[in-house]
């Protein structure tokens, strides 16, 4: 992103453009735009919200991409999952009142905020929207458990072709296409969230040249052989159809995790 603001767009957060009025309601609608903050654009490495901090807003990506951490005993970092464009996060707070993960920019990154005790207030009166959000969070709770249980006992090549393959379809255009992927997070971050150390990483990555699968250079990916890419994936399953929960307030697709905005973003939640 060039500049301090994204593009301008019809309301401060891209995933309530896609709620439709027939779902909510007009005037729900328009209550959830006039709850929805724009925060400015940081820069990669900021912080956006602090594992153990008190629970108030959730958060979507507006532009940019957003990693979620927890620190172990030893302050060693593990990353949990990715966010994207369109995609909350923030949720897996709402039960324990407090962030259970720190959230940080992958690279120069715009979110918007939904104040919580708000939002709650306005699905208080409207029951569709209280449906709605509890279909979110147990999408959010259900498709991470199960994705994190399917990767265990995987071979290494397996869960780095699953995982390039899941970003290629979640990330929007032109970041991704048929054919190619940017990469908006280290090699290290992305093998770190399926399970993998960064040497392992740079030798699957090694391995998936020489074979013809991809070609890479830098954090940009070029698919070649995105069947044997899929071949090699399709034991990872990580929810069977019937567990797959829309992931917006809309009940369409996108996906999630915990926020507040630093200072830096403009003091968040």
């Amino acid at each position: 992103m060039d500049n301090d603001n994204p593009p301008s767009e019809s309301s401060p957060c891209l995933v309530l453009d896609a709620v439709s009025p027939a779902v909510l309601g007009a005037s729900v609608m328009e209550r959830l735009r006039q709850l929805a903050t724009q925060h400015p654009s940081v820069p990669a490495g900021t912080t956006l919200y602090r594992q153990g901090e008190p629970f108030q807003a959730i958060y979507a990506v507006r532009v940019g991409a957003v990693k979620t951490v927890v620190n172990d005993a030893a302050g060693d970092e593990q990353v949990l999952s990715f966010r994207l464009p369109g995609e909350f996060f923030g949720l897996t707070a709402i039960h324990a009142g407090h962030y259970v993960n720190t959230a940080i920019a992958l690279e120069r990154t715009a979110v918007c905020s939904l104040s919580f005790p708000a939002l709650s207030r306005v699905a208080d009166e409207h029951p569709a929207l209280r449906r709605q959000l509890m279909r979110l969070m147990s999408g959010v709770i259900l498709n991470e458990q199960d994705a994190h249980a399917a990767l265990a006992g995987h071979a290494a090549p397996a869960r780095l072709a699953f995982i390039l393959l899941a970003l290629r379809r979640r990330m929007p255009e032109p970041e991704a296409s048929a054919e190619t992927l940017r990469l908006p997070m280290s090699r290290a971050d992305l093998g770190q969230s399926v399970g993998l150390t960064p040497e392992t990483t740079s030798r699957v990555f090694g391995q998936f040249r020489r074979h013809g699968l991809i070609h890479a250079s830098g954090r940009r990916v070029r698919f070649l052989d995105t069947v044997r890419l899929q071949a090699m994936a399709a034991s990872i399953s990580p929810a069977a159809p019937s567990r797959q929960v829309p992931q917006n307030v809309a009940g369409t697709t996108s996906a999630n995790d915990g926020g507040r905005c630093s200072q830096a973003a403009d003091g968040g939640g």
